[in-house]
């Protein structure tokens, strides 16, 4: 599928899930706009680097010399004026937006009991309200385009399974699910696809890091599996597939009609 002309904000850009997304659209002829918190790789020189170590730029970077387009922003989702700038700096430099990819998150583990409530407050910000925020001061100009577009977050089996100790990400999952299956409803007389996309386990450092219990049989893909599913979810508009679901284990390793 290829996505010549397309522009597409992707969250959460510097790593693992949201790099391998990012480098896909870029193939696949789109202008991409990588973002995440930090523009740093905090995770270099740490036991954690061979987990998916990276940054904007360097994502960008990649996007460059494989002769695509790119563009390196940084945003904290959890700030609201860093989303706006985020939405007026893509603007300002492509003229447009087509794609919306969110796929930025952070992590909530504890037993309720022993829930520190802060970072319960910073999960819910990245995970539910950041997503939100970012359609909000996006749509306008996708709706003003009249052309379509392509919204998606990336979500996990905990927002549907227990999973011991997550009960506050599983919360923000499950939330933020409902919520972009409730936006493909308000958005689809505008042509716009919203739907969710659930990776499976994903050999990332976050997965790594976490080792949850009673998820050691499940055999974990490398983050470049999720480039073709990602692209073509960017394809999709309002009239193709919205509303939906799509788990990588529905699909196999062919995606689309026809495996476009």
């Amino acid at each position: 599928m290829r996505l010549d002309g397309k522009v597409a904000i992707v969250t959460g850009g510097s790593r693992g899930i949201g790099r391998a997304i990012c480098l896909g659209l870029g193939e696949a002829g789109a202008s991409v706009v990588v973002t995440s918190r930090t523009e740093e790789d905090r995770s270099a020189g740490t036991e954690y680097e061979k987990y998916g170590s990276g940054d904007i730029r360097d994502t960008a970077a990649q996007i460059n010399a494989g002769g695509g387009t790119a563009l390196p922003v940084r945003c904290d989702v959890a700030r609201v004026q860093d989303i706006q700038d985020l939405v007026a700096a893509t603007l300002d430099h492509f003229g447009r937006i087509d794609v919306l990819v969110c796929n930025a998150g952070m992590d909530c583990e504890s037993p309720v009991v022993d829930l520190d409530v802060e970072l319960l407050d910073q999960c819910l910000a990245v995970n539910v309200r950041g997503p939100l925020l970012l359609c909000k001061y996006a749509l306008p100009s996708m709706i003003a385009q009249g052309e379509g577009g392509s919204i998606y977050c990336v979500t996990s089996g905990s927002a549907r399974n227990y999973r011991e100790g997550r009960v506050g990400y599983s919360m923000s999952k499950a939330a933020l699910e409902r919520m972009f299956l409730s936006l493909a409803e308000e958005v689809r007389p505008h042509n716009i696809a919203v739907n969710v996309f659930e990776p499976g386990r994903v050999d990332t450092w976050m997965n790594r890091r976490g080792d949850w219990p009673g998820t050691a049989h499940i055999p974990m893909v490398q983050p470049e599996a999720l480039a073709p599913p990602g692209v073509w979810l960017a394809g999709q508009t309002a009239e193709t597939l919205t509303g939906e679901l799509v788990a990588r284990a529905e699909f196999g390793v062919t995606w689309g009609p026809q495996g476009e």
